[in-house]
């Protein structure tokens, strides 16, 4: 399947009309489509060409979310993966039937992705129906709501122009490859048997990539690249260690493969095997991704393994783990995927496309001082910021990082972790910085 072209998923309960709004928006005049080599009955494609936007449409067909045979488990599991590469989803719902808790559970199943989510209320027959069918749906929570009769193709001009203003106002046209203008250098980092290489044997399963030595490449790293969402994704893994499988994480070469890659990435993933828990050695990655001053997110692996009634004490366990060991990482993004059953695989690649857009995050110095003359008046805070005189934001060409430099009066007294873990966080509240941008204060004494 080409993922250059953007895609948008019909979800929802059986019966509430997906395959005639499916048939409805390939159906419309101006909409030109064809079908796409490669798909199943289960999950119809089609591509459509409408006002010079180029995009697929899919229709999940008849799921169960929660499976009571091994067929419907193959269907649900299928839709998943399909849904790591919807750009918009579109929920169908049954205004006849009224808003039930099914509804709402499909969308919170789905809301997970991070896209937007389109609401198509089916059914509605009446146009004196139509303000009561957005108000009783909009307590779902969804912004975006269209009132519809796709049997009588009502309505369904109007879904068909927001999808595609939806892509225009995204700036996610990509029609060609040569549209692609950015290039984003992953580095897939972990322990040994981490499950670094099945998770990148999934992505090459999914695209047409590239593999093999390229410019700029290292004898100790092996680059994969594809285009995805208009930008050129580089993964980066290390030669040694998808060939040697039992490297030792401390010998010299795992270390020298390991800092090769991470030096060549612009976000570096840390994928931990999520049946060890938080080890040793996965915090001397971590502290080494540091040292480098590199964007990361963290990856946790093998999530299909854990036991489903423990997930949310795993979960607690490991931050725990992170907050005892390594506070500086409490705050850090995590992700859970399970290459084997395809949940959040292209998470993380969404992940780092959103983080890479720090780079630009440019604040004025007036901005800064603003800021800090803020924190000062707020008695809450004031224990920390009396100490800062004021800030800069430091010139970051070369780190990948939004770096801010504070001059204090501290008398040479060094900052806690948690004062610095507080200052970080304020700072990303205050400027609205993404929670999953890692953001580095650094602190010099200022004399009077």
């Amino acid at each position: 399947m080409n993922k250059n072209k953007f895609m948008t998923m019909l979800i929802g309960r059986p019966n509430v009309g997906k395959s005639t709004i499916f048939n409805k928006l390939i159906g419309a005049k101006t909409a030109h489509t064809s079908d796409i080599a490669g798909t199943t009955i289960d999950v119809n494609t089609k591509e459509i060409s409408y006002m010079n936007i180029d995009f697929l449409l899919a229709d999940s067909g008849g799921f169960n979310l929660h499976p009571a045979n091994e067929l419907e488990k193959q269907i649900i599991n299928m839709v998943f993966k399909y849904a790591e590469k919807v750009d918009l989803f579109l929920l169908v719902v049954d205004y006849k039937a009224g808003l039930i808790p099914e509804d709402i559970e499909i969308y919170r199943n789905f809301i997970k992705y991070g896209v937007n989510v389109f609401l198509l209320i089916n059914k509605v027959d009446s146009i004196k129906n139509v303000e009561n069918a957005l108000s009783e749906f909009g307590k779902i929570g969804i912004e975006n709501k269209f009132a519809l009769s796709a049997e009588n193709s009502i309505g369904i001009d109007d879904v068909l122009e927001s999808i595609v203003e939806e892509f225009k106002s995204s700036n996610l046209k990509c029609k060609k490859d040569k549209n692609i203008n950015e290039t984003i250098k992953i580095a897939i980092v972990g322990k040994p048997n981490s499950g670094k290489s099945t998770y990148i044997n999934t992505v090459l399963k999914d695209n047409l990539i590239q593999t093999g030595d390229k410019p700029g490449t290292t004898r100790d790293s092996i680059d994969s690249v594809f285009n995805y969402k208009c930008k050129k994704i580089i993964l980066i893994d290390t030669a040694g260690i998808r060939k040697k499988s039992k490297l030792d994480f401390n010998s010299a070469n795992f270390q020298k493969q390991t800092i090769s890659s991470i030096e060549r990435a612009d976000i570096v993933c840390v994928f931990i095997d999520i049946q060890h828990g938080l080890t040793h050695d996965d915090l001397s990655l971590l502290k080494l991704v540091t040292v480098e001053k590199k964007q990361f997110l963290i990856a946790f692996t093998k999530w299909d393994i854990v036991n489903i009634d423990s997930e949310s004490n795993t979960i607690q366990d490991i931050k725990n783990e992170i907050e005892l060991n390594l506070k500086e990482f409490a705050d850090s993004h995590y992700i859970f995927i399970s290459s084997k059953e395809n949940k959040n695989i292209y998470k993380i690649i969404d992940t780092c496309i959103e983080i890479y857009g720090s780079k630009n995050i440019k604040i004025k110095t007036s901005d800064i001082n603003e800021f800090i003359s803020v924190q000062k008046n707020n008695l809450l805070k004031g224990n920390i910021f009396k100490h800062i005189a004021y800030g800069v934001q430091k010139n970051t060409d070369e780190i990948f990082m939004p770096t801010f430099i504070f001059f204090t009066d501290n008398k040479g007294k060094i900052f806690s972790m948690k004062d610095i873990k507080f200052i970080r966080n304020t700072i990303k509240t205050y400027f609205k910085i993404k929670s999953n941008v890692e953001v580095l204060i650094e602190y010099k004494n200022y004399q009077k």
